[in-house]
């Protein structure tokens, strides 16, 4: 498929520029393809193709080589069972072959620091964040590598919502939290492209403007509403503000903000040897 097409599909637009001069490549045009896979084939993941995917993932940039981020490779049945049935509408996830969980880590070098004499004091803001970058990096990497070999994908963020409980389950120490989890198999179906914010909305020249922005977002909506509207079951909070008249993007992340969601987990945080000052 030509980066024109993928392009139109990715903004639900056609893009006036001329992108037969750039090398098409397979990477490329997979990043630009991907869309999320909810329903996995019962086919198996080799070791030797998980390894290389692992390998993936370790491959990503790291905040000064601190590489302060751990992988779980969730393959016990029990297990699986265990999250699945704490996870509520996304337990489809531990269907797939593989499932791994992202944590960021700051414990490994916290030991590291003190077993080799020196006294650890960069537990604060700053190192949460960079722990959190480096584990959402390496996943991003896995999720490149995977899709380019044909493997689908969908990151679960529901994991922070079930953050004690896999906490004991995998026996995460203090100093590690999950970030997502990310499940990983052959794909069952055949989803939709995710149509995205036009470019002139996220990409800022030079300084952030938000001038029109509203209007922008207007015509996005109505962009995606014509190829994708919204429907009723997945409209949010339809308990409290009732079924929208137009399932429009603006309308459900907006009813979704009005919420506060996982309001516990800066203490969860605080009580698990991330101390955020």
């Amino acid at each position: 498929m030509k980066f024109s097409k993928l392009i139109a599909d990715r903004y639900a637009e056609e893009i006036d520029l001329d992108f037969s001069k750039i090398q098409e490549t397979v990477i490329l045009k997979s990043i630009l393809s991907r869309r999320s896979i909810r329903k996995f084939l019962n086919k198996p993941i080799s070791k030797e193709l998980l390894t290389l995917l692992l390998a993936a993932s370790q491959s990503a940039p790291s905040k000064s080589n601190l590489q302060q981020y751990s992988i779980l490779v969730i393959q016990d049945q029990n297990i699986k069972n265990e999250i699945s049935d704490l996870i509520g509408n996304t337990k489809w996830a531990l269907t797939a072959p593989i499932f791994l969980i992202y944590l960021a880590d700051i414990r490994r070098n916290m030991k590291i620091t003190n077993d080799r004499g020196y006294d650890h004091k960069n537990n604060n803001v700053d190192t949460f964040m960079n722990s959190v970058i480096d584990a959402a990096l390496a996943m991003q990497s896995t999720i490149c590598a995977a899709e380019s070999i044909g493997l689908g994908v969908c990151p679960i963020s529901m994991i922070r919502n079930i953050i004690e409980e896999v906490k004991v389950i995998c026996e995460l120490p203090k100093g590690v939290f999950p970030i997502a989890g990310l499940a990983i198999g052959w794909p069952d179906e055949k989803s939709k492209i995710s149509i995205r914010l036009s470019q002139d909305i996220v990409t800022h020249l030079d300084k952030y403007n938000e001038k029109d922005l509203i209007n922008k977002i207007n015509k996005y909506d109505a962009k995606v509403f014509k190829k994708d509207p919204i429907p009723e079951k997945r409209q949010r909070h339809i308990d409290l503000y009732g079924v929208a008249k137009k399932g429009t993007w603006s309308e459900n992340i907006s009813r979704q903000l009005s919420i506060p969601e996982r309001s516990h987990f800066k203490n969860w945080l605080k009580k698990n040897g991330f101390n955020l000052e």
